[in-house]
């Protein structure tokens, strides 16, 4: 058995690492909202809706998961405040995991009419987003501490 070893991931690697998957999952918000917005009253017309959300819905799980392993190495260099951050990203995490499990059922044929369930992907897409932005001002903080740290010799 071969093995390699691969070097540590820098904070600032992980950090880009969940800025791309955030680039990623706003254009699958962008498709699933594109698909929303061309639903109609039949049935028919909502199956590409739900595909699309489901898909979304998916990824976005996947993600915090994601997150949630490689936070830590994303967030060692903000100084005295890293392990809150990652704290207060795990809460939201936890709410939102809520919230996930009832847009999936809510996908499920029979659950929500067909206004109410684009309302329903309309309202979670929001969410994603602004999750998203949340983040991406915790971690350019992170970066910012990074710089100062470094730019003192630290």
């Amino acid at each position: 058995m071969r093995t390699t070893t691969q070097k540590p991931l820098s904070s600032s690697d992980a950090r880009a690492a969940i800025l791309s998957c955030h680039d990623e999952l706003r254009g699958l918000v962008t498709e699933t909202i594109h698909f929303a917005e061309g639903a109609t009253v039949s049935d028919r017309d909502f199956e590409p809706l739900r595909a699309h959300a489901r898909e979304l819905y998916e990824a976005f799980e996947e993600h915090m998961n994601f997150e949630e392993r490689i936070l830590p190495t994303a967030l060692r260099d903000v100084i005295g405040w890293g392990f809150v951050l990652e704290a207060q990203v795990v809460e939201v995490h936890e709410k939102q995991r809520t919230i996930l499990a009832s847009a999936m059922s809510a996908l499920e044929p029979g659950g929500l009419s067909p206004a109410r369930l684009v309302q329903s992907v309309r309202t979670f897409a929001d969410t994603i987003l602004v999750d998203l932005e949340t983040e991406e001002n915790c971690l350019l903080n992170a970066d910012l501490d990074a710089l100062i740290t470094d730019s003192r010799g630290g």
